[in-house]
């Protein structure tokens, strides 16, 4: 349920380094009819309206107050920018059409229940010459914000009701744009929420895509949520001994787990790779010293059995699986959850979600307190998403999706927000349903990636993660001018033209070359390649041959 972290500082200076030096995108003659609010007005159905069209030959683009995605798109090509509204459920969705357009469309997904349409996404995907559209899910709201599910409807936007309305009338108007020539292939990518929303409306309608790119799909709504405010009554009260609320120790705790389980793969580069063998052989004694003479670094016994709690996955007291638990080398991570949000803040006494969910989106209303947390609250939510939000992408029988689409889906080893455990557990079950899925569904596991990209204690982006997932383009220079992977543009290492490849050549994806990079200046305007390394189709993976660079790709062997 990531938010894109993009440093306003970077996104100035790439601003006015961009117009600095660049001149606008020469116009180039349409293939459409019209670039003009006039035109989309008078191909719209009843009931849907035109916000704006912008006709975009600067590079760049950018509407104002939006609240969950407001860093604009840069390095864009020449394209016509249209926001569309759907009156009557309320929902807008945006489109990048761009003016040399192949054919293709490609849908955005969102992050966690962030309100506004992803331009910054849609930007990066537009510059492989696809038609880009991404929807705001009904809402216009910022990072942490829950106030907003306050009806049912505006619940069942952002479940499954927008996505699937934008791209049913987004296809239509492209189509009819582009003087009714036909899309030949539709995508889709997404991270976490988007990751959910992905394989949701391939749940809900099996033809809608030709190909989707699935990174750490926060799948399991109905459980993840009470599993997030079960980890917060782990933690609390916050004047407990096992309460853990210092950043610097999960900081210390995670150098004792690379410590530990970084050479457990035969490789001490700075990842934990084997999980299983970490599971098997960490010590985490090793982090008890005496509190009284360093507290950033010294755990006592009972934050220790806080911790193997947040390892441990979440059994209800009648034994069922609610969801899957925290692994080893996620816990730079881990205060994105366990952080008290303010000390002064009586309502949510953790950082993010918990209690916020039942709060809004379960009617159980402003008054409803985290200490009144019980396994009821897991009943509860899953009976609500069954007969009312149906937002959990839970069914595992793909269909006809098998006969006509391609799945990528990943997720980082060292996730503590979408733990890769419970990604795995998807796959698995997808599996058990419908036995092998290796003609339309691969699987890859990214060692040392966290939450949607980059390493743990975000930035760190020497481990080798990007793949142009969503959202990663974003993440390194030139920020919001990005796309693919910088300087390797193909499908060895773009895991989205893997997927374009697959789907319309037959090639199917065993391995995807993965990249980290360094910062080259001290200004962060600037990366080069650290290191690259294949990352194997589930459950195969990555061993070095013994004797090439061990930052070289072609030093490693699927097994």
């Amino acid at each position: 349920m990531a938010t894109i972290i993009v440093p306003v500082l970077w996104v100035l200076l790439s601003f006015f380094a961009y117009h600095a030096n660049s001149t606008p995108y020469a116009k180039r003659p349409r293939q459409s009819a019209g670039c003009t609010a006039d035109y989309f007005n008078g191909i719209v159905p009843s009931g849907i309206s035109i916000e704006s069209v912008q006709d975009v030959t600067s590079g760049f683009f950018t509407e104002q107050g939006n609240l969950g995605y407001p860093t604009f798109a840069s390095g864009l090509p020449s394209l016509c920018a249209v926001i569309v509204k759907n009156e009557t459920a309320n929902y807008r969705f945006g489109m990048f059409l761009p003016d040399t357009w192949n054919s293709k469309l490609l849908v955005i997904g969102s992050y966690a229940f962030l309100g506004g349409i992803n331009w910054l996404d849609m930007g990066a995907g537009v510059k492989y010459g696809v038609a880009t559209l991404a929807t705001d899910t009904g809402h216009n709201s910022g990072q942490g914000d829950m106030t907003w599910p306050t009806t049912e409807q505006l619940r069942v936007n952002w479940a499954y009701q927008a996505m699937e309305g934008s791209i049913t009338l987004g296809k239509t108007l492209i189509q009819t744009y582009y003087k009714d020539k036909q899309i030949a292939y539709s995508y889709y990518s997404g991270c976490s929420t988007g990751g959910r929303q992905g394989l949701k409306q391939i749940q809900r309608d099996p033809d809608m895509f030709d190909g989707a790119l699935i990174g750490a799909p926060a799948w399991d709504t109905k459980n993840l949520m009470p599993w997030i405010s079960q980890l917060a009554m782990w933690n609390l009260p916050e004047d407990a001994d096992g309460s853990i609320s210092d950043q610097a120790l999960f900081s210390r705790l995670q150098a004792e787990v690379l410590k530990q389980c970084d050479p457990l793969d035969g490789m001490q580069d700075g990842i934990v790779s084997s999980l299983s063998a970490c599971r098997e052989q960490f010590d985490i004694t090793q982090i008890s010293c005496d509190v009284s003479t360093d507290k950033t670094a010294c755990w006592t016994q009972a934050q220790i059995e806080t911790a193997q709690k947040m390892y441990s996955d979440y059994i209800t007291e009648g034994g069922e699986l609610v969801y899957s638990g925290l692994d080893y080398s996620s816990e730079a991570e881990w205060g994105t959850f366990l952080m008290p949000a303010s000390p002064n803040d009586a309502n949510n006494v953790r950082r993010s979600f918990d209690a916020q969910y039942e709060r809004t989106f379960m009617d159980y209303g402003n008054g409803w307190q985290i200490t009144s947390y019980n396994d009821s609250v897991v009943d509860d939510a899953r009976a609500r998403d069954k007969n009312s939000v149906h937002a959990s992408a839970d069914q595992f029988d793909l269909g006809s999706f098998r006969g006509k689409g391609k799945i990528i889906m990943y997720g980082g080893l060292a996730d503590a927000t979408v733990p890769v455990q419970h990604t795995t557990l998807y796959y698995n079950r997808t599996i058990e349903a419908m036995g092998s899925v290796d003609d339309f569904f691969r699987y890859f596991q990214i060692p040392g990636m966290g939450h949607c990209w980059a390493g743990p204690g975000n930035p760190n982006f020497n481990v080798p993660w990007m793949i142009a997932g969503a959202g990663q383009a974003a993440q390194v220079p030139p920020y919001n001018a990005g796309s693919s992977v910088p300087g390797y543009k193909d499908k060895e290492h773009d895991a989205l033209l893997a997927l374009m490849d697959w789907v319309e050549n037959g090639n199917a994806v065993s391995q995807i070359i993965a990249t980290g990079f360094n910062f080259s200046d001290s200004t962060g305007q600037a990366v080069v390649m650290h290191r690259q390394r294949p990352l194997c189709a589930f459950p195969r993976t990555a061993t070095y041959d013994g004797q090439g660079l061990q930052n070289d790709a072609s030093s490693w062997q699927c097994t």
